[in-house]
């Protein structure tokens, strides 16, 4: 199989997950252009193969198992436009780079963005958030491209869906290749306090101290469990922390294999030694079944587990 200059095979995905854990891609493509993604795309159906839009790896958790098909990592990073009301940013710009840049110019909104990290085609796709923001709240539209027939689409935020940690994107076979988000002034002292502030808390959390994928679960809506089963649990934006309902199954500190289960937070789990994906499910499964035992709840995964 002829492949084309830009596409490398049998790469190792440890560098691009947060995770860092090695699976392994039988092909894998870096792409900035579109022309070259198109290539890419009509490349890979020629072959038959199967294709994985990667961001920044951040919300992913590998197999151990090699990928059968391409892996195409989306490095579309540069700001396109700036409009009075919005700016046109390519999907593969990291979030703290966006910040940075909203900083610089004084705009307010994406301070507690400061520490994801993860692209603005990521942030789109699983509607990223944290302390009671959403990223959707900030898009205006988005522009795709249809893996099967690469046509270009263009949404509005009402198009896209966006709720809780999800959006229209995870059903569809598009690539996130440019965000339009709305801009608003501020005062740029202020917007560098807040996002200092908000990556003191994640530092005083230790959420950088080892490779994660941050929270594994989503939260769980209050209304969803037994006033008996929520006692004593705090309630923000009507959802109750998951970490709540596993620290109290005393799971903290779990570990199996080189995974552990955080002693900063519940719901994070750590590569401590070289950590397999096997590893990192097992504790997933045995959270699941402990707080269903105790508490009734099906804990739903917040990261996507790609297992083929």
């Amino acid at each position: 199989m002829k492949t084309l200059h830009w596409i490398k095979k049998d790469v190792l995905l440890k560098n691009y997950n947060t995770f860092r854990i090695n699976g392994k891609t039988k092909y894998f493509a870096k792409i900035s252009s579109k022309d070259k993604l198109i290539k890419t795309l009509h490349w890979a159906k020629k072959n038959s193969l199967p294709i994985f839009i990667l961001g920044n790896g951040s919300n992913i958790l590998f197999s151990d198992k090699r990928y059968q098909g391409i892996v195409i990592k989306i490095e579309n990073n540069k700001i396109k436009k700036i409009n009075k009301k919005t700016i046109v940013v390519g999907a593969g710009m990291m979030l703290m780079e966006l910040l940075q840049k909203f900083l610089n110019k004084g705009f307010e909104g994406l301070e507690w963005a400061n520490g994801i990290p993860a692209t603005v085609g990521g942030a789109v796709f699983c509607n990223a958030g944290g302390f009671g923001y959403d990223f959707g709240k900030f898009v205006k539209k988005v522009r795709t491209i249809d893996l099967t027939i690469c046509k270009e689409r263009i949404y509005s935020q009402k198009d896209c869906k966006f709720q809780y940690r999800g959006s229209i994107f995870k059903k569809k076979k598009e690539i996130i290749w440019e965000v339009e988000l709305f801009i608003k002034k501020g005062d740029k002292a202020k917007i560098r306090g807040k996002t200092k502030n908000y990556w003191q808390y994640r530092i005083k959390k230790g959420l950088f101290k080892y490779s994660s994928a941050g929270s594994i679960f989503k939260n769980v809506f209050a209304k969803n469990v037994p006033l008996k089963h929520r006692k004593g649990a705090s309630i923000k934006q009507g959802k109750i922390s998951t970490g709540w309902f596993i620290e109290k199954c005393n799971l903290k500190g779990k570990k199996y294999g080189g995974a552990m289960i955080s002693a900063f937070h519940a719901n994070v789990i750590i590569n401590i030694k070289n950590a397999k994906a096997k590893d990192v499910l097992h504790l997933i499964n045995i959270c699941k079944k402990k707080v269903y035992k105790r508490f009734k709840i099906k804990l739903k995964e917040e990261i996507i587990v790609i297992d083929y």
